[in-house]
């Protein structure tokens, strides 16, 4: 992702370094597909969101009376931290899960040995995609049909959607610009640095915006970066996502002064380099929209600069 985390924003403790909601992004890209578990015909009652993009779906839908339980990391709409909790969304507590007595969990498709352990339990689940803008449109079909709520899926897919055309419009009044988009990297320090690459919603919203991934060339949706390859692609601007928990001015000044250690890009040499804190910008449901028009002002501002 200042998603994330389905977001890509998930949550802000550090797994060697780097922040949990970037792994999220980074599991994300390798792990399999699951089919569906057979379930009832009937629209289930009590369903449990293992993801955050899930979750604002679900109520984007309307079908938030459905939804018994949702993850630690189940921030947006704020509402949903009303729900019970079930744990992470690798390390879930099942015991929760079956105290809740769901009949259908909504999971994604990197979940892996939890969706394993799901099935061995024999508890209906929904398994779906959200890696591309196309993918979280289908995923409102989907849900919208599973849960017995077609219209108002339709309604939330076509909000999104004009919001999304209108980002695209406005691209086509101002020349492209170069862009990195940072997801992550060690606090304090520019070390471990990915970016987005190809093949996943950002780097879609970027284009779509008017922008030009520099990683777009990327043989992974989220590289690894070094500062040599920085140098030479030299982007007109850095986006430097950070989760808004990292964000006080003490967090923030040793990021902002590693970057001007790199005064021979063009980004830090114009004052370029922005810090992008808002969480649900990264989460890939309703609010990826708020990302789309986020960058399509900035492109628009930077474009019209001498």
């Amino acid at each position: 992702m200042s998603f994330s985390n389905c977001g890509l924003r998930t949550a802000n403790y550090k797994l060697g370094g780097i922040a949990h909601w970037v792994w999220f992004l980074l599991f994300w890209t390798i792990t399999p597909l699951f089919a569906e578990t057979p379930s009832p015909s009937e629209p289930p009652k009590r369903i449990i969101s293992m993801a955050p993009n899930l979750t604002e779906m679900v109520y984007d839908i309307g079908a938030s009376e459905q939804l018994v339980g949702v993850t630690d990391f189940c921030k947006f709409p704020p509402a949903a931290k009303s729900k019970a909790r079930v744990g992470g969304w690798i390390n879930p507590s099942y015991e929760k899960i079956l105290s809740l007595k769901t009949d259908l969990v909504l999971a994604l498709q990197f979940h892996g040995q939890t969706v394993d352990n799901l099935k061995r339990l024999k508890i209906p689940l929904l398994v779906l995609d959200c890696q591309t803008v196309q993918d979280i449109l289908n995923a409102y079909d989907t849900l919208g049909k599973k849960l017995g709520h077609e219209a108002d899926a339709k309604r939330g897919k076509a909000a999104l959607e004009k919001r999304l055309a209108k980002a695209r419009a406005r691209a086509k009044k101002h020349k492209p610009v170069s862009v990195l988009f940072v997801i992550g990297h060690n606090p304090g320090t520019l070390e471990q640095l990915y970016g987005v690459g190809p093949k996943n919603f950002v780097d879609e919203l970027i284009t779509l915006a008017g922008g030009v991934n520099i990683l777009a060339d990327a043989h992974e949706p989220y590289p690894l970066v070094s500062k040599e390859q920085l140098l030479k692609r030299d982007p007109d601007i850095i986006i430097d996502s950070l989760p808004s928990s990292e964000t006080s001015a003490r967090e923030l000044k040793p990021v902002r002064e590693s970057w001007k250690k790199l005064s021979s890009l063009k980004a830090v040499r114009e004052n370029r380099v922005y810090t992008l804190t808002t969480d649900e910008y990264l989460i890939p449901g309703p609010t990826m929209a708020g990302l789309a028009e986020y960058l399509s002002n900035l492109f628009q501002k930077i474009s019209k600069k001498p």
